[in-house]
């Protein structure tokens, strides 16, 4: 399947939207634009309970033509959980697919038996039920599968879902709250699709070097779509739920974008830019001042990440248009945020060096290269010719043997391998970890299981200001580094323990990924 030009994405947006094709469309909707979906809020049940059901379902995203997916409570992704800190919640997962699953609760700081690693697999018509006890911050946290080999195509179906944290703190501060209204969330996922509508995904030596490249942008499950807010500061709940992508985010009209949390919670105060960057699984909640009542745009911009430059995401892309002409709003950008807790003084030298390594990325680089992507990079402007190679080789490229698709790339030198559990850290002790580059080539998200972290320095230097609170992902690239405080506050005794990762869904499920128990 050929890539699409922005004009051409753009156009066909617009007839999709028109013949109702696209997800969060609304009957009756003159203007040819999908409504913005926004997932429902999903609380605990009068005994405490949540219940969940992965299942089938099927999705117009093309007029007439019907995709498969997965969905958690309907046909393609899931609710937003939401709880607050002090919570004892029992959750009910239920596998109604005819595959085995994992729910991992990404973000969260829970024992390793409630983690939903790969090591708490549902089987088809199982139900799992893990307690989990919510003592940590606000956040917004998010829950997808995690099952080796297999997360990758489980997330491009449609598995995945928000997982919203409360609190007093957050509460006080009088931040756009109403959901849907001015609190937003955003869940950004690039797909590509088969010439019959279902998802396209195939483990060749691009995937296993460059990730996932979608042609295709959803947000919230559809196409370009509109959003239609109140009037006054709207605070933007930012997930980068794809594959391997990640996304240098601006808005339309060079208006600023004040980060307010990352990952974990709250930042100590707003942090302004014109441009944000998100790596794979991390989110960012932002604040724009929309009390002009002026719609915009949130963009998309090329990024330096291999292969991910291929049209449309050659230049700037729309994402969804936001559009606050509702009631005033009643939220605010406050001075000053929650005091976060001061780095420790005195920590030990590095306990723990994690090597992101690709050991068949040389054989996908070449291809690459000869296609003439490296050139293209180089020289910033697209080349038609190369674009047609380079896509024939991520959806023609031959499927790799399992064996050599779960040896492709690796962690210290070793691909993972179920049961092997790498190494063990000590519990409710502050860390020093180190995590780095192996090949100097390639752009590696960092997920860390059953913990929050402080960045200490990024390629040897201060993390910047929307990355100096807590966080779950540390993102390194091309030989870098970084430097974490750590701590586990809850244990993961070896048949369920926690897991080290990089978070391009391809890397993870061809071997960059490493696991550790706790006590």
């Amino acid at each position: 399947m050929n890539a699409l030009s922005r004009r051409e994405l753009l156009s066909g947006i617009a007839a999709l939207a028109a013949a109702g094709a696209l997800p969060g469309s609304r009957p009756g909707r003159a203007a040819g634009r999908p409504a913005l979906p926004i997932p429902p809020e999903l609380r605990a049940d009068a005994e405490g309970t949540v219940a969940l059901r992965a299942q089938p379902g099927e999705m117009e995203f093309r007029p007439g033509v019907r995709t498969p997916t997965y969905g958690i409570n309907g046909p393609f992704l899931g609710p937003a959980i939401r709880v607050r800190r002090g919570d004892r919640v029992a959750v009910k997962v239920t596998n109604g697919l005819d595959e085995a699953i994992t729910l991992h609760w990404h973000g969260l700081k829970i024992p390793g038996d409630a983690d939903g690693s790969p090591y708490n697999l549902i089987r088809p018509g199982a139900t799992w039920r893990p307690t989990l006890e919510i003592d940590q911050p606000a956040a917004t946290c998010w829950f997808h599968p995690h099952v080796y080999p297999a997360t990758a195509e489980l997330v491009i179906k449609g598995l995945a879902g928000l997982f919203l944290i409360d609190d007093a703190e957050s509460d006080a501060l009088g931040l756009p709250s109403r959901w849907g209204v001015d609190d937003i969330p955003l869940i950004l996922q690039d797909r590509r699709f088969n010439p019959d509508g279902s998802f396209f995904h195939r483990f060749n030596l691009v995937a296993v070097t460059a990730g996932y490249v979608g042609d295709s942008l959803l947000v919230n499950g559809a196409a370009y779509p509109e959003a239609r807010t109140a009037r006054g500061w709207l605070r933007l709940r930012l997930l980068n739920g794809s594959n391997a992508r990640s996304y240098r985010l601006g808005l339309s009209d060079g208006r600023s974008l004040y980060v307010v949390a990352s990952d974990g919670g709250l930042l100590s105060e707003p942090v302004e830019l014109k441009e944000l960057t998100i790596y794979g699984g991390e989110r960012y909640e932002v604040l724009v001042d929309a009390r002009n009542g002026r719609p915009f745009d949130l963009v998309s911009r090329p990024t330096g990440q291999m292969a991910m430059n291929l049209p449309p995401f050659d230049g700037e892309l729309p994402l969804v248009t936001l559009r606050p002409d509702g009631a005033e709003g009643e939220g605010r950008l406050p001075d000053a945020l929650v005091q976060l807790p001061p780095l420790v003084a005195g920590l030990p030298p590095v306990s723990r060096n994690l090597v992101m390594q690709m050991l068949l990325d040389a054989q996908g680089m070449d291809l690459l290269k000869a296609a003439g992507l490296m050139k293209m990079d180089r020289e910033k402007k697209t080349d038609p010719a190369v674009v047609k190679a380079v896509t024939k080789l991520i959806t023609d490229g031959p499927a790799l043997p399992l064996d050599q698709q779960l040896g492709a790339n690796a962690v210290n030198g070793t691909p993972f391998r179920m049961g092997a559990v790498s190494f063990s850290a000590p519990l409710k002790t502050d860390l020093r970890w180190l995590i780095s580059e192996g090949s100097d080539r390639m752009q590696h998200p960092v997920h860390i299981h059953g913990c929050q972290f402080r960045i200490l320095a990024l390629d040897g230097k201060p993390p910047p200001a929307q990355m100096a609170g807590w966080k779950d992902i540390a993102p390194i690239e091309k030989g870098g580094t970084a430097e974490i405080q750590v701590r586990f506050d809850h244990p993961a005794p070896r048949e369920h323990p926690f897991m080290a990762h990089c978070h391009n869904l391809e890397h993870e499920d061809s071997g960059m990924m490493t696991d550790f128990s706790v006590a």
